[in-house]
């Protein structure tokens, strides 16, 4: 008993100068740690992003299409879509933007006025911002060498990872393989795991593209049609709110609601009837026949999740929130029986 109580007494003094050192030494670890992350970083999202699009080569290759001639007119795709992005659609949305702050302005202006009320703190606050987002549109219309030189690290963060994608997804049926076999030599209950996760966060990943672009179709010509002047910027921002379940909605619909009020009272109707119509129909009919049975997170965990992730990881925990709720999900399904016979051991040894 003594001895064993001394090898407890090592294991914990030992334990708290492990954790003494590292704190002393946080700096040196911090940046370590950093440096490592921004190391490793775009050749993670390479392979995250050559993971997400390997379903569609899978099914290019099947059409029988070449595979290199697949990869190439995927990731041209790709380029060709980012392309569009940043020249088309995002100067139209900057612009769409810049009119809603002169918008607002021109409200808490005449709020101002009407009312006797000291709002300069607003006003301010508006005309700063359209400021700001002038020049930013003006960056972007007029893509200078001042502009390329300040962006250097963020481009060459996207070439690297633009190109080590291409590897990765030109070998990524030689990488599953190789997984594969070593997994199935391991354990077959751990190959069998993984395969699961793996059909599961494909299937995520296939359905949110889906999703995504319906979506970014369904809201821009619906509130074009309803003659809402910012339909192009609530169609993307209904679109890539898609990744926050229930709030993105919530926050588009929030917006177009706001816009909608200060323009006419006709739009602000037919704006109210599309915010209530339209997530009714996503949610109950598009969503279920695009993902199906899988990814069936139960409505208030995935809640939980998306502002469990907030606050400890911000935007970046948001996003991995549904994702990783998944993959958790997933873990415990498949061993569930397991975790279940060992709460009953447990509880058995205790009982004794």
């Amino acid at each position: 008993m003594k001895q064993k109580l001394n090898y407890k007494l090592i294991n914990i003094t030992l334990i708290c100068v492990i954790i003494y050192l590292l704190c002393k030494t946080n700096s040196l670890w911090s940046t370590i740690i950093n440096k490592t992350i921004s190391i490793i970083a775009p050749f993670f999202l390479a392979f995250a992003l050559a993971y997400a699009l390997y379903p569609i080569l899978k099914k290019m290759v099947s059409k029988k299409i070449p595979k290199p001639l697949a990869v190439f007119i995927i990731m041209a795709l790709l380029v060709g879509f980012v392309v569009l992005i940043i020249y088309l659609i995002i100067p139209i949305v900057v612009e769409q933007l810049g009119a809603l702050f002169n918008l607002v302005l021109s409200f808490v202006q005449d709020l101002s006025s009407k009312y006797k009320l000291d709002l300069k703190f607003i006003q301010e606050e508006l005309i700063d911002a359209n400021a700001i987002l002038s020049k930013f549109g003006e960056s972007i219309g007029n893509i200078s060498m001042t502009v390329i030189n300040k962006t250097i690290d963020i481009l060459t963060f996207t070439i690297i990872t633009f190109i080590t994608s291409i590897y990765f997804l030109a070998d990524m049926d030689r990488i599953r393989e190789k997984l594969k076999k070593v997994l199935r030599r391991k354990n077959k209950k751990t190959y069998q795991y993984v395969k699961r996760l793996d059909d599961e966060v494909s299937n995520y990943f296939i359905g949110l593209g889906k999703f995504i672009l319906i979506q970014f179709v369904e809201y821009t010509v619906i509130f074009f049609l309803i003659g809402h002047p910012y339909y192009l910027l609530l169609g993307v921002l209904c679109s890539v709110t898609t990744i926050i379940p229930y709030f993105g909605g919530i926050f588009a619909n929030i917006i177009a609601a706001i816009t909608a009020f200060f323009i006419s009272k006709n739009l602000f109707i037919l704006t109210l009837i599309v915010a209530i119509v339209c997530p009714n129909i996503d949610g109950y009919i598009i969503s279920p026949r695009i993902y199906g049975k899988s990814n069936n997170v139960p409505p208030l965990l995935t809640i939980f999740s998306v502002f469990a992730g907030g606050i400890l990881y911000g935007m970046w925990g948001i996003i991995i929130a549904l994702p990783l709720t998944i993959i958790l999900l997933s873990t415990y399904h498949f061993y569930e029986d397991e975790i279940i016979d060992k709460i009953e051991d447990i509880k058995g040894k205790k009982e004794e």
